[in-house]
Parts: C-alpha cells; sequence; structure tokens
C-alpha cells in the first residue's frame, strides 16, 4: 500500500492533482469579467469591523477564483446564484450613493447548467434534494 505522499508524487508526475485553493479576483476595471460556474458563497467579516460580505468562488477556464461583489450587490444577487450553474459576471464600476459612500455595479447574466462540476458533488445535492422532498 502507497503511502499519501507517494500518492502525492505520483498524482504530480502524472498531473492528475486539481488545484483547490480559489485565486482571489479584485475588482479594478470597468468592464473587467469572470464568466464560470458558481460553486459557492462563505460570509467574511472585515478586520475593520462592520457588516459581513460574501465570498463566492467559481471554477472558470483559468481555475478557481473568489471574490467578492460587496453588500449592495450580495443583497441583488447573492440568492439567486445555484451551484453548477454557469454566469457571467461584469464590474460596471463604482457609484455613489448617499452619506459619500461607493458601492460596486456589476451585470450578471445567467448562462446555463455547467457540465463541468464534479459528479460527485451534483449526486449529492440530488439526493439532499431527494431527502428534502420525501
Amino acid at each position: 500500500m502507497k503511502s499519501y505522499k507517494e500518492l502525492y508524487v505520483q498524482a504530480k508526475k502524472s498531473k492528475t492533482t486539481r488545484q483547490l485553493t480559489p485565486d482571489f479576483i479584485k475588482w479594478e476595471k470597468k468592464g473587467q469579467q469572470i464568466i464560470g460556474a458558481y460553486i459557492s458563497q462563505n460570509p467574511v467579516t472585515s478586520r475593520l469591523g462592520g457588516t459581513p460580505y460574501n465570498q463566492y468562488i467559481f471554477e472558470t477556464d483559468e481555475g478557481r477564483v473568489k471574490f467578492s461583489l460587496g453588500r449592495s450587490a450580495d443583497s441583488e444577487f447573492a440568492e439567486t446564484f445555484a451551484r453548477g450553474v454557469v454566469y457571467a459576471i461584469t464590474y460596471d464600476g463604482k457609484d455613489d450613493i448617499s452619506g459619500g459612500r461607493r458601492v460596486n455595479r456589476f451585470s450578471i447574466e445567467e448562462i446555463g447548467v455547467s457540465d463541468q462540476v464534479d459528479d460527485t458533488e451534483q449526486k449529492a445535492d440530488a439526493d439532499d434534494s431527494q431527502e428534502h422532498q420525501k
């Protein structure tokens, strides 16, 4: 029986490992875009305190990425995203709002269901769904 380290070395040599650590994307330029399948979201609180916001993880052609949209966009879109569905998210820049605050603006388009999401993850989601229907 091979050790875990030996399995890892073998997988690296055969290039069968899959990077799960996402790259962080910062929205900087109007028109910047991410196209990929929604994986998950997690609440994050900045060290400056304040209200939590979501950090999203998507699978893209370039690999996994994570990013935040901002609290304003969270309230518009967070409940819209469905696991395994492909979206195009385009950064439309910042808008000034009352109190001297600024918010990020996005255009989000749903493209369709991805066949790239791991079958075991989809099966687990389907099993959970069937349990709730009973």
